[in-house]
């Protein structure tokens, strides 16, 4: 048992800069996808955190029963909210699946060799560093979905689903425009 269950957490205090953006997650997958050689799955991981929005312990639970490549879905039986989740997958994160090796009913689907959840930080971090975006963790993968999507006009409702939050609180945080948005906005609206 977690020795800070039951423990509240203090809320954190939005960030407008703690997501990474489309270029920083393109670097990252071309650096995975050299420096991924044993393993062969970092790719198909960033990809689908970053397309799904879900969090790395719920994708790195998913097994072969959980995927269904032919109606391009995977399903979280338990999220960390309690609740199962549904996700439509792009067509980039369906072609990073279907090149994996396919996973029985049972296997993880982002297992190691002993078929135990794979430990992927390490091999995250050395993306990170040679892909020029040192200290970045992986969960801003999702945090960077949620911003894509509130970019791309999706309402916060949406957002929210897409991720698994239970309230609309949760998904408030991605509705922050940068400086080249609002710079965007004024630029169409006054000229």
């Amino acid at each position: 048992m977690a020795p800070t269950r039951g423990v509240e957490r203090a809320p954190e205090p939005p960030d407008p800069e703690r997501y990474l953006r489309p270029e920083e997650v393109e670097r990252a997958l071309a650096v995975a996808r050299v420096l991924d050689r044993q393993w062969g799955r970092m790719a198909a991981l960033i990809t689908l955190a970053y397309h799904s929005g879900l969090r790395v312990g719920s994708i790195l639970g998913l097994r072969g029963r959980d995927l269904d490549l032919d109606a391009a879905t995977l399903t979280v039986n338990r999220t960390k909210n309690g609740d199962p989740i549904t996700v439509a997958l792009s067509s980039a994160a369906l072609d990073e699946l279907k090149r994996l090796p396919k996973a029985g009913a049972d296997e993880l689907v982002f297992g190691n060799r002993a078929g135990k959840p794979f430990t992927y930080m390490p091999l995250w971090k050395r993306i990170a560093e040679e892909a020029r975006l040192p200290g970045r963790v992986f969960h801003e993968l999702r945090h960077g979905h949620g911003y894509r999507l509130a970019q791309a006009g999706v309402s916060q409702q949406i957002i929210m689903m897409s991720m698994g939050h239970r309230a609309l609180s949760a998904s408030a945080r991605y509705a922050h425009a940068n400086i080249a948005d609002k710079r965007a906005v004024v630029a169409r609206v006054f000229g």
